[in-house]
């Protein structure tokens, strides 16, 4: 008690050994940076929620919607992947509107991300992108460089390769070579299987049915087109607004032209135009107005299919399509030779149309239309007594069907210039079909039969009915020669 207390010493300075000072730790200031990166986190919340309310709305027909959507997500999303998935969406949605040149531009947004990220499958999918929107402005070489790239940076069994594959293909066909188009399909149909996509599987078929139409075959284009348009019927797709579903419906309605059935080809026309009027789609309503143009030039209804064929040229020529552009003129110089040849015009017009035309063909790289109007210029200068343009024409049509080596294995002669049955080896040989079955026919069956261009087997030609379903995944044809055959020809090359 008279001990006195030391008031001015601090608690902790008393008795040091057995006590600690307690400090009550202070609450963290909120500052303005914490306040930044907790709201852009919850923007990065609610751009995500934009992203997935911008699917369901464009699954719904309402693109204009989406599309605000997915450009508000953009500019709030900071994550570089999730940014690259919403340019995805975007590039998909210009490519249906027909608007290649702006969904190149996200393309190469795409393909930045990926090198600032060095994601070798985002750089395929970049690559990708950009090979497809070249093929649609007309840029046929770039698009394979493209899809050259594309292949360097992804696994070879991958969705992405298959894509690739299928536009390498797509490329080829306008190229005219389609022993490497269909190398490129049988790729396709390859990694389709393997990773179970059926809606690849539907792409291919495409494919292989638009091939055989440039062939001149039109029943193996028809039984393609028939086995893609039941696959995008019997498949619940997640692709955005089932644009599968109409290019099944127009490859039926041009297989089906050229079988001759009009009337249902008019209607699945029809169909497929009403549903690109309601999806936005100008690159499918395009085209399905210029195979309207053909079905009218096919039943003779010259003005009604020229009137077609116009407003196709000048959708394509909106959307910068040169493809389309390409074969609605292709259509629009049909009739004027078909007016021509009935003395109803002069021969002036068809003369500068096919010239027009010849320009394009000639820009874009499509050898076997080229061939063609060159042949149609040949015919125009002999009504007109040019002898010289006339001769002219021919001797460069016929160095660009060597260009084209058309010929088949079996009899030397040229196949896909007029209307034919073909047969396709699994080596990508194709052959008229009369040729490969007497080749077939002549070899024992212990023998080992080998395809006469490459020399390669080719012993698949002939399975077993028990094997053929396991094998073909389009039985096209049967073998008729024999009533005792217990084979099928199969004549698809996958």
């Amino acid at each position: 008690m008279d001990q006195t207390w030391p008031w001015a010493d601090s608690f902790s300075s008393l008795h040091r050994d057995a006590y600690t000072e307690v400090r009550t730790p202070r609450p963290p200031i909120f500052t303005l940076g914490c306040f930044r990166a907790c709201r852009a986190r919850v923007y990065h919340s609610l751009a995500k929620r934009k992203v997935e309310q911008g699917v369901r709305l464009y699954n719904q027909h309402k693109q204009q919607q989406a599309i605000k959507k997915w450009k508000s997500a953009l500019k709030a999303i900071r994550k570089r992947d999730d940014k690259f998935e919403v340019l995805g969406y975007l590039y998909q949605a210009y490519m249906d509107w027909g608007k290649y040149r702006d969904a190149l531009e996200f393309a190469h947004k795409q393909l930045f991300i990926s090198e600032e990220l060095d994601n070798p499958n985002m750089r395929a999918e970049s690559y990708l992108n950009l090979a497809r929107s070249h093929q649609r402005l007309g840029g046929l070489e770039r698009a394979l460089s493209y899809a050259r790239h594309s292949l360097y940076n992804e696994c070879e069994q991958c969705i992405t390769a298959g894509h690739v594959h299928l536009t390498v293909g797509s490329v080829y066909i306008e190229l005219a070579g389609f022993n490497k188009a269909l190398d490129s399909f049988q790729h396709a149909h390859r990694i389709a299987q393997n990773v179970h996509d059926r809606a690849l599987e539907l792409q291919v078929y495409l494919g292989l049915s638009e091939l055989f139409s440039r062939l001149q075959d039109a029943d193996k284009s028809a039984t393609y087109a028939a086995k893609a348009y039941d696959m995008s019927r019997s498949l619940q797709l997640g692709d955005m607004n089932s644009r599968d579903h109409r290019a099944a419906l127009l490859q039926m309605a041009s297989a089906l032209r050229k079988q001759g059935e009009l009337g249902d080809a008019q209607d699945y026309c029809s169909e497929a135009t009403r549903l690109a009027l309601m999806s936005g789609d100008q690159a499918t309503y395009a085209r399905s107005i210029r195979i309207m143009g053909d079905i009218y030039r096919k039943k003779l209804d010259i003005n009604k299919a020229f009137r077609q064929y116009e407003t196709a040229m000048g959708s394509a020529a909106s959307m910068g399509d040169r493809v389309i552009q390409m074969e609605s003129m292709d259509g629009a110089a049909r009739c004027l030779e078909a007016l021509r040849l009935q003395h109803k015009i002069c021969n002036c017009r068809p003369l500068e149309f096919n010239t027009r035309l010849l320009e394009v063909a000639s820009s874009v790289g499509a050898k076997l239309l080229v061939r063609a109007i060159r042949m149609r210029l040949s015919e125009i200068y002999h009504a007109l007594g040019d002898d010289d343009q006339k001769q002219h024409h021919e001797r460069i049509a016929l160095r660009v069907q060597k260009e084209l080596d058309l010929t088949c294995g079996g009899c030397d002669s040229p196949y896909g210039l007029e209307s034919d049955s073909l047969e396709a080896l699994p080596c990508t040989h194709i052959l008229h079909a009369r040729c490969a079955y007497e080749l077939f026919r002549k070899n024992k069956r212990n023998k080992k039969r080998t395809c006469p261009e490459c020399d390669k087997s080719s012993s698949r030609l002939y399975l077993n009915c028990n094997d053929y379903n396991s094998y073909s995944p389009v039985p096209l044809s049967v073998c008729s020669s024999d009533s005792h055959c217990t084979t099928h020809h199969v004549t698809s090359s996958v």
